[in-house]
C-alpha cells in the first residue's frame, strides 16, 4: 500500500508511520534500558510483527519471514522467493505501531450487509450521477432479503428487470437505488447509471477489491469447487482472523461481485469460487476478483455442449484464471491432471503443484476410508524449497540443483466425512494455506473439522433411531461424469445391507451425453451395486443398452416418487445424485416420507 493510500485511510498516524517506514525510528539510536538496540528499518522491512500483506494491514500472525515486493507492495513468504536466506527478524519500535489499528484490512465501514456506501461514493465508483441524496448503507440486489437502510441495485437480465421492484425497495425503507430510472415522485436516494446495471455492480465490486489488502484466493475446476472453497476457508483459520468466503454457490458474475461487496473490513482473507459454462467467463470473473492466489483444481467433461472442441477447450476456458495473473501471483495447479498442467502460465508468477504425483509441492501421500466408509484418513507432505546461495534460483527438480535446500513436513489427520475425493480437495486447500504462511499442522487441525456442504455428499440416517435406518447420501446439487464417478466410489465404500444408486440425468454434455451416461451405468455394473434407478430421458436411453441388469429407468422424478417405497428397505444405503435441473432432492424427501410411513404402520400394528 502506498504512503498516500495509508495517509487517506489512517490520517492520525499516517505522518509518523510513513516517516518511520522510510527512515527508521531515530529514537532508537540511543537505546534505553527497557528497549533493545534496533537499527533503522530498511524500506522493504516488515512494518509490524503481525502484518502480512501490506505494512499496515494485519492478520495478527508473525510475519517477519515475509518480504515486500516493491513492484506490487505485497509481502510474500521468503521460502518461495529467490533470496539466499530468510530476512532478519527485527524487533520494532512501539512508536511505529502506536495508535494504528492493525486488525483492519479494508478501508471502509460495513454493516451486516457488507461494505457501506453513500450516494456520492456509489456515483464515483460507477461513474453515475447523484440525482437524490441517500444515507450510507450496503448494497442489495434482492428486495426479498433487503434490510432497511440498504441501497437497492436494480439488476436487469433476459427474464427479469429489477426496476419492477423499486416500489418494494421503497416500502422496505431502502436508502436509495442504483438504477437507470425511478418512477415519478420517488422519495429515496437515486444514483443514475447508464446502460447495463450489472456493470455498475461489478464496478462497485472492483472498487472494494482495490481497497482490500488481504490475500484473495480464486478457485476454479470442473468438480469440487465449492468443497475446495470451504476447505480452503477452514485451512486459512490459521491466519487467526475472519476469512470471508462466497456464500452458497455464488460463483458467477453476479455472485462473485456480491461476495466482494459483502467483505468485512476486518477479514484477513477472501476465498472466491469462479464458475463458468462458456469461454471467456472465468477471465471476466478474474478481472473483477484479481486473485493473489489462483487455483485450478481439475479439468473434466462439464458444460460440453458449449465446448465442441472437447476437453482441450474446457481446459483453455478454465485456464483463463491464470491469463491475467500478475508477477508474484501464486498459481496452484493439480499435478495429477495433464490438462491442468498443460495450461500456459504468465511469466513471473510463482507456481505450486499439488497432488499424488512425486515432485508435488503439496503431496497427497495416502488416503483411505475409515469408520465404515463415513470418514477418511489423509497423509499430506509439504515440500518447501529454499535457495541456498545468493542469486540462485529454485528449480522444479531439487535433485538436480545443489544450490537449494529442501525441507519436508508430513501430517496425518482424519476428516469425519465420507468420500476419498475429499483428500485431493484437502491437498489443494493445504497448498493455499501453507503458501500464505499457515503451518501444515494448523491446516490439518482445521481440515479435521470439515463437514459436508448442503446437498454435497451429505450423509443422513433416515427413520426412527430405535429401528434400522436408511442411510441417505444426499449429493443432489449437481452432476457431471467426474462427480458422479466420485459419488459412486463413495457408495461402494460404504458397508451396508444393500447399496442403491438413484441417478438423475447429467446436463450440458452435448455430443458426449449418451456415451457419458452409458459410462456411468457401466461403472454401476462394475461396482456391483445392488440396485440402480435412473431418472430422465438421457439415462433412460442409456439404460436400453443394459437390459437384464438391475437397472430400472423412470422418465421423471414424479413417476419414481410414486413407486419409491417398492425399492428401498430399512438398512439400505442410498445415493441420490443428479444435475441441478433434475431436482433430485425431491427423492430425498420421498425417502424420508417412506421411513415415516413405515414407522406409522408399526405403531398402528402395535
Amino acid at each position: 500500500m502506498s504512503a498516500l493510500t495509508f495517509a487517506t485511510a489512517h490520517p492520525p498516524t499516517a505522518t509518523k508511520a510513513v516517516i518511520l517506514l522510510l527512515f527508521g525510528d531515530p529514537s532508537l539510536s540511543s537505546p534505553s534500558p527497557s528497549s533493545p538496540s534496533i537499527p533503522p528499518l530498511p524500506f522493504f522491512a516488515p512494518l509490524c510483527p503481525s502484518s502480512r500483506f501490506t505494512g499496515f494491514a494485519c492478520s495478527r500472525r508473525p510475519f517477519s519471514h515475509y518480504f515486500m515486493s516493491r513492484s506490487r507492495a505485497k509481502f510474500f513468504p521468503y521460502a518461495h522467493e529467490h533470496h539466499s536466506h530468510p530476512p532478519r527478524r527485527l524487533p520494532l519500535s512501539p512508536a511505529l505501531t502506536h495508535g494504528v489499528d492493525f486488525s483492519v484490512l479494508g478501508s471502509w465501514a460495513d454493516d451486516e450487509g457488507g461494505v457501506m456506501w453513500d450516494a456520492h461514493a456509489i456515483a464515483h465508483a460507477v461513474h453515475g450521477k447523484v440525482l437524490a441524496e441517500g444515507g450510507a448503507g450496503s448494497i442489495c440486489t434482492d428486495t426479498r432479503t433487503m434490510r432497511a437502510g440498504q441501497w437497492f441495485l436494480a439488476l436487469t437480465g433476459h427474464n427479469f428487470d429489477g426496476h419492477s421492484f423499486l416500489y418494494q425497495a421503497c416500502e422496505k425503507q431502502c436508502a436509495g437505488v442504483v438504477a437507470n430510472w425511478v418512477p415519478h415522485g420517488w422519495s429515496r436516494g437515486f444514483v443514475q447509471v447508464e446502460g447495463d446495471t450489472l456493470d455498475a455492480l461489478q464496478a462497485l465490486a472492483s472498487d472494494v477489491r482495490a481497497r482490500f489488502w488481504g490475500p484473495v484466493v480464486g478457485l476454479t475446476g470442473s468438480v469440487g469447487k465449492t468443497t475446495a472453497r470451504a476447505m480452503t476457508t477452514l485451512a486459512l483459520q490459521g491466519l487467526n482472523g475472519h476469512v470471508h468466503q462466497a456464500p452458497g454457490n455464488f460463483n458467477n458474475d453476479i455472485g462473485v461481485a456480491l461476495t466482494l461487496l459483502r467483505l468485512n473490513s476486518r477479514s484477513v482473507a477472501c476465498v472466491l469460487e469462479l464458475g463458468m459454462n462458456h469461454a471467456g467467463e472465468i477471465l471476466e470473473l478474474a478481472n473483477t476478483a484479481k486473485p493473489d492466489v489462483r487455483v485450478l483444481l481439475n479439468v473434466g467433461p462439464a458444460h460440453m455442449e458449449n465446448f465442441p472442441g472437447g476437453l482441450e477447450e474446457v481446459a483453455a476456458a478454465k485456464g483463463e484464471i491464470f491469463r491475467n495473473a500478475r508477477p508474484g501471483d501464486l498459481c496452484i495447479v493439480n499435478a495429477d491432471d495433464p490438462l491442468a498442467m498443460a495450461v500456459p502460465l504468465p511469466a513471473g508468477v510463482r507456481v505450486v503443484r499439488f497432488g499424488r504425483k512425486e515432485g508435488s509441492d503439496m503431496r497427497l501421500v495416502a488416503a483411505k476410508t475409515i469408520n465404515r466408509g463415513f470418514g477418511i484418513s489423509v497423509i499430506l507432505e509439504h515440500v518447501a524449497r529454499y535457495a541456498r546461495y545468493a542469486n540462485s534460483l529454485v528449480s522444479d527438480d531439487p535433485v538436480r540443483n545443489p544450490n537449494e535446500t529442501v525441507t519436508r513436513t508430513r501430517v496425518e489427520f482424519e476428516i469425519p466425512s465420507p468420500g476419498l475425493h475429499l483428500a485431493i480437495n484437502a491437498c489443494a486447500a493445504a497448498a493455499v494455506a501453507t503458501n500464505l504462511g499457515v503451518p501444515l499442522e494448523s491446516v490439518a487441525r482445521s481440515l479435521s473439522m470439515f463437514q459436508p456442504i448442503d446437498m454435497r455428499c451429505q450423509v443422513e440416517a433416515v427413520g426412527p433411531a430405535s429401528h434400522v435406518q436408511i442411510l441417505v447420501i444426499n449429493d443432489c446439487y449437481n452432476a457431471n461424469p467426474m462427480s458422479v464417478e466420485a459419488s459412486l466410489q463413495l457408495l461402494q465404500s460404504v458397508k451396508s445391507n444393500r447399496r442403491i444408486a438413484l441417478l438423475g440425468d447429467m446436463f450440458e454434455l452435448g455430443e458426449i451425453s449418451l456415451s457419458s451416461h452409458k459410462g456411468i451405468l457401466q461403472l454401476c455394473v462394475d461396482f456391483k451395486l445392488d440396485l440402480v434407478i435412473v431418472v430422465g430421458t438421457c439415462f433412460s436411453e442409456a439404460a436400453e443398452f443394459f437390459k437384464g441388469r438391475d437397472i430400472i429407468a423412470f422418465r421423471n422424478t414424479s413417476s419414481l416418487t410414486n413407486h419409491l417405497a417398492r425399492f428401498i428397505s430399512p438398512g439400505d444405503s442410498v445415493l441420490v445424485k443428479g444435475s441441478r435441473g433434475m431436482r433430485m432432492e425431491v427423492l430425498v424427501e420421498a425417502i424420508k416420507s417412506c421411513a415415516e410411513s413405515w414407522q406409522s404402520t408399526e405403531h398402528s400394528q402395535a
